[in-house]
């Protein structure tokens, strides 16, 4: 299984990097060996993917699910520096992020609140809802 595990890394790698990880006898050598290549620990990234984070802003023309799964990219890759962003946090930031079009969904969502934060999916799947919901209205308005 490690060899069809590696086949497949090797396959997936460009060839320049493939000449770094090509004498790595396993999938866990290889893995080590790009994880010490390219998973930089810097102080640089981190402050570096918290100005993205926090400056983030979605054009009207671009997908909810997009920028839905940019901001959890952006989590995760803070998560792997060892900066967690706390579930009510990433709810905020998700709207501060959203266009001016979206303060009444912001307004409803943060009004039915019965506690004191909001959670980052249950926030993501009132606004993909309401996304859909848009969506159907302009289509059945623009098929009249």
């Amino acid at each position: 299984m490690d060899d069809n595990a590696m086949s497949n890394l090797h396959l997936a790698l460009a060839d320049s990097v493939l000449s770094s990880v090509a004498k790595k006898e396993s999938t866990k050598e290889i893995w080590d060996a790009l994880t010490k290549l390219y998973k930089v620990r810097s102080l640089h990234n981190k402050i570096f993917l918290k100005r993205r984070l926090y400056t983030l802003r979605i054009s009207e023309s671009t997908s909810m699910t997009y920028h839905i799964n940019n901001l959890n990219t952006l989590f995760s890759q803070l998560s792997a520096l060892d900066h967690n962003i706390a579930v009510n946090e990433r709810a905020e930031i998700l709207f501060q992020s959203l266009p001016d079009s979206c303060n009444q969904l912001i307004i409803n969502l943060t009004n039915n609140v019965l506690t004191n934060y909001l959670v980052f999916d249950e926030v993501a799947v009132a606004i993909l809802e309401e996304e859909s919901k848009r969506k159907n209205k302009e289509d059945r308005s623009a098929s009249s």
